[in-house]
């Protein structure tokens, strides 16, 4: 190999020539943004069943966050949360800034309110 020659590596981010001389950093160009901590306050049966009036949990969407919250509170799972998915079962919906929705692929970020109660709470 002469000075300049290198292997051309391809990695997800982009390809690099390794050995011609350069470091190789395998961080990617784009450090990964961590799932924004989100606080869940519950109402009704889900603050009965955890003895809680909050919980926190992560999630850059709803349906992470439904996920991870199931993950933390297994109390919920199978009376309220879905056990697999964490989705809300019948009869329980997310409030998301004071708008109630089943929008799954909802983006959440850091400050974002969102509650977990019966469905016909609020009228």
């Amino acid at each position: 190999m002469n000075e300049g020659d290198g292997v051309i590596v391809r990695f997800a981010h982009g390809d690099r020539v390794i050995g011609d001389g350069s470091s190789v950093s395998l961080a990617p160009h784009h450090p990964i943004t961590p799932s924004p901590s989100v606080t869940v306050e519950l109402f009704g049966v889900p603050r009965l069943l955890m003895d809680a009036r909050s919980l926190t949990a992560n999630g850059a969407t709803l349906a992470d966050l439904a996920a991870d919250l199931v993950r933390r509170s297994p109390a919920l799972a199978g009376r309220v949360l879905d056990t697999c998915t964490g989705w809300p079962l019948d009869g329980y919906s997310f409030v998301v800034d004071e708008q109630f929705t089943r929008d799954r692929d909802l983006p959440l970020h850091t400050g974002t309110s969102v509650l977990l109660v019966a469905s016909a709470a609020g009228g």
